[in-house]
């Protein structure tokens, strides 16, 4: 007699798992329906605006790169050795290749940093008009106003939230005489 009560207790089990899973299945494909899934980030975005300066070859001397925007001026200022090597900074405020610009403790304040025969100054902002001056030993070699291009880009995934705006504009130094 137990046994068979048993065997309807088990009977019965198997179809009370078999209908939970069918519910729970249709529960989970129900709230699915109409949605993908989305997989976004949590990653920042990079600086706004890079500034490149290049030279077919910087000659040696003292050198201030000035960066103007929003009524505000900054002044990095660096020296260039005989072999065109260098991007040291004035006063030993040279780390790791970046130059600093004063006024120093800004956190407006842009980075300057040398590959090569480019000088790349970073503004931690969104900006609508930067005038970039590079002098040498006093002489002004560059005088330029640079409206920014930006491009739309989203880090965290295309349907996220986090856009960000980012350009690179390129200015030239003239070829220098010699």
């Amino acid at each position: 007699m137990c046994n068979g009560k048993l065997a309807d207790i088990e009977k019965l089990a198997g179809v009370v798992r078999r209908s939970v899973c069918v519910a729970l299945s249709t529960l989970v494909a129900l709230s699915m329906n109409g949605c993908e899934e989305h997989l976004c980030t949590q990653k920042g975005c990079n600086y706004p605006l890079r500034l490149q300066v290049k030279a077919e070859h910087w000659v040696a001397g003292e050198y201030v790169v000035s960066i103007t925007e929003s009524g505000r001026t900054f002044e990095c200022p660096f020296e260039k050795g005989a072999d065109g090597a260098g991007g040291q900074a004035g006063s030993g405020q040279e780390q790791a290749g970046v130059v600093q610009c004063f006024p120093a403790g800004n956190s407006n304040a842009p980075e300057l940093y040398f590959h090569e025969d480019v000088a790349t100054i970073t503004i931690m902002h969104v900006a609508k008009e930067v005038t970039v001056s590079v002098r040498r030993d006093g002489a002004t070699l560059l005088d330029e106003k640079v409206t920014p291009t930006y491009a739309k880009s989203y880090p965290n995934g295309p349907d996220c939230s986090g856009e960000c705006l980012n350009a690179t504009e390129t200015l030239t130094l003239p070829a220098e005489e010699g």
